[in-house]
């Protein structure tokens, strides 16, 4: 409970001893300022946390013994020592001041201090209830919580993933129509523009010199064959999807991830990424497995280990690429939960998954922070 709900919890147990103590009371005027004055110190000490403590228990003491009444005891559970002390005061009190007054009855009065014992340990048994009540209530609003905005961070990044890769294939295939509409202006139309005055000249010539018509004609139809060539290549490369993508397109991509990620998140990425190699082709697949992992441990790296500063180093070279992102967040991983946590969470089982199947390895480590290691294979080459 909180210090709202302790203050409440302890102002009701004051408040029903009180009014079963006024039936008894040797001096109700003096039971009802004490009851008044030790509000007040509950209330202090609620604010200032264990400060009147002593003085409360003075307080309650004396507002046991006026009392004559045996349950009244109880009231000094509000001193909030240590929970051993907690329980155990009002029948230590009650135990002192019933032989300071000359009872003897030995087996009597221990009987009664049992009984406030046990009274005593009720009253603590319904406390730790209603404690365990609230930070049940609170943890599943907690979980509530923290789980609608999972869903909504997933959803959100689902979201803006399917927009960005649908964005990226309308850029690459404006592009390539782009490219290819010139292709075809600059070499098919001027293949075609010279059929047609290779043919024009071959009729001029049809009468005059049947040989040289004929030669103009055989170049005419070379024209137009090297044009309808142009023309297939071109339609050939519209249909078909890139298999491997540059080092530079790749870490452009990283380097977009990243700039989102810091704009939503407020986070710091330090990159360390080597000068990208026009010649080095990376398979797409490849590609794409990488930049969602980098994306993955970005939000695991937030939403588990309140990281706020990531590091991300790359290295390649003609067979292999390693890609390597670590954080400054707070994780409970090691070597002891490591097949566990590899089995059980899935965005770890996933990485692993692939990079196995595809011949490379993932490494995962927690030291000074969370860090993931991917090295991939593959075969360089060109764009195909």
């Amino acid at each position: 409970m909180n210090s709202i709900e302790i203050y409440i919890f302890y102002v009701l147990i004051a408040i029903v001893i009180t009014i079963g103590t006024l039936f008894t009371a040797i001096n109700v005027p003096a039971i009802l300022v004490l009851f008044g004055v030790i509000m007040i110190m509950i209330t202090l000490r609620s604010v200032t946390d264990k400060m009147y403590r002593g003085i409360l228990l003075v307080l309650t003491a004396i507002y046991s013994v006026l009392s004559g009444n045996i349950p009244a005891f109880l009231i000094m559970y509000e001193c909030s020592f240590r929970r051993e002390v907690q329980m155990f005061l009002p029948s230590t009190v009650y135990m002192i001041d019933i032989l300071a007054m000359g009872e003897r009855n030995i087996p009597e009065i221990i009987f009664r201090s049992l009984m406030l014992a046990a009274a005593t340990a009720l009253i603590h048994f319904i406390e730790c209830v209603i404690s365990r009540y609230y930070d049940a209530k609170r943890n599943i609003s907690q979980n509530i919580n923290a789980t609608a905005l999972s869903e909504m961070y997933t959803k959100k990044l689902n979201q803006e993933l399917i927009i960005k890769n649908y964005l990226a294939d309308r850029n690459a295939r404006l592009e390539e129509r782009e490219n290819i509409s010139r292709s075809i202006h600059n070499s098919v139309g001027h293949s075609i523009t010279a059929a047609i005055m290779t043919l024009e000249a071959s009729e001029m010539l049809f009468d005059k010199a049947p040989d040289k018509s004929r030669e103009k004609l055989v170049i005419a139809k070379e024209r137009i064959r090297n044009g309808l060539d142009s023309i297939r290549h071109a339609v050939r490369v519209l249909d078909s999807e890139a298999v491997n993508i540059s080092l530079s397109d790749f870490i452009n991509e990283l380097k977009i991830a990243a700039d989102e990620f810091v704009m939503d998140t407020m986070r710091t990425i330090h990159m360390d990424i080597p000068e990208a190699d026009e010649e080095i082709y990376i398979p797409r697949e490849h590609t794409e497995f990488l930049t969602g992992a980098f994306k993955e441990c970005l939000s695991n790296g937030v939403r588990h280990g309140l990281a706020d500063v990531f590091f991300l180093h790359i290295t390649t070279d003609s067979n292999h690429i390693r890609l390597t992102v670590k954080d400054n967040g707070k994780s409970d991983f090691s070597d002891e939960n490591a097949s566990e946590r590899l089995r059980n969470g899935f965005g770890l089982k996933k990485l692993r998954s692939y990079a196995e199947k595809c011949g490379g390895n993932v490494v995962f480590s927690n030291v000074n922070g969370f860090m993931t290691e991917m090295t991939l294979p593959f075969e360089g080459g060109h764009n195909e």
